[in-house]
């Protein structure tokens, strides 16, 4: 069977009146399933298709009854009725697709992410596929195969124990403590992410930057969810702590304000004397990683200081 077959078997096996019966049984244009009924290609197609590029069987003239249906919008999805007042339910392509033999056919949406985890790290027995939407725009299903995962339009292979799940772990842990998704897709941080989690972030870029750019990142990233609970704390806290500064007018412990003279006048920041100024050479204490909005490993970094300053000749040497 294919992932169409399977969700098609699942929904009732119905008769799709535009299908008729094939003399000879056909590979799928779309699945590259084996057709036994389907709808001639051109007929089938339209002007609205634009996969066929991804299709598996090109060659092929008929598209096979389970694809007709899934991929039909007049389709009713398991589990997914319409919404009062309206005549048509979900939409294949907004779901994701999940079967194995053991548990079963289940559907999720973006919104249901931690069900399609669960699926995904659960030992699989038997046949199995996961065909998992993000757009919504594309028709996933179709083009998944067994014993394989989908994602849009790429082929994902899992970790194969444990430890290679570690990274969807550690980019929840990431999220919650203030980092973004755009911000870890591009592995480049501002400013903000570094003050809230600095140790995370250079942690997280050591462990796992090698995996950037893959089709496994790519959905450990959008499997990943930060944990609200713990967000609302940091923020009620950073709240709290706005609120502090505030009411103490930004006070020093001593209940000065710093910059201001005892007579309330802003004080004059006093630099030592230099014959030519300020070493112009950055300040090796600083780390630049707290200014610069550059991706981990590709900071400026600092100068050797000049141990003690020179003066020049005023008239050369």
């Amino acid at each position: 069977m294919t992932p169409s077959e399977v969700v098609w078997r699942a929904s009732g096996s119905p008769a799709i009146s535009v299908c008729r019966a094939l003399d000879v049984p056909t590979v799928c244009y779309v699945c590259g399933g084996l057709a036994t009924r389907g709808q001639g290609c051109k007929e089938w197609m339209g002007g609205s298709f634009t996969s066929q590029t991804v299709v598996r069987a090109p060659w092929s003239l008929w598209v096979c009854e389970p694809c007709v249906f899934v991929m039909s919008r007049t389709s009713p999805v398991p589990g997914r009725p319409p919404k009062p007042g309206k005549s048509l339910g979900g939409n294949f392509r907004n779901y994701s697709h999940l079967w194995c033999e053991a548990a079963g056919y289940s559907n999720a949406s973006k919104g249901e992410k931690p069900l399609i985890l669960s699926f995904l790290r659960a030992p699989k027995r038997g046949r199995w596929f996961a065909a998992i939407a993000d757009s919504g725009q594309k028709h996933v299903l179709p083009f998944a195969r067994m014993g394989g995962v989908r994602f849009e339009e790429a082929d994902v292979a899992l970790p194969r124990d444990a430890a290679g799940w570690a990274v969807v772990d550690d980019l929840s842990a990431l999220l919650t403590a203030g980092a973004t998704k755009d911000e870890i897709a591009r592995g480049v941080y501002e400013a903000r992410a570094y003050q809230l989690a600095r140790d995370k972030i250079e942690a997280f870029e050591r462990a796992h930057s090698g995996l950037r750019g893959g089709a496994w990142f790519d959905l450990a990233l959008w499997l990943a969810q930060r944990d609200e609970e713990m967000v609302a704390i940091r923020l009620a806290a950073e709240k709290e702590m706005k609120r502090g500064r505030g009411k103490g007018g930004s006070q020093g412990r001593d209940g000065a304000v710093p910059g201001v003279g005892a007579d309330g006048v802003p004080s004059r920041r006093r630099e030592p004397a230099e014959a030519l100024g300020a070493d112009p050479v950055t300040d090796a204490r600083r780390d630049p990683a707290e200014f610069d909005g550059g991706g981990v490993g590709n900071e400026r970094h600092a100068g050797l200081a000049t141990p003690a300053p020179v003066q020049l000749g005023l008239f050369g040497p």
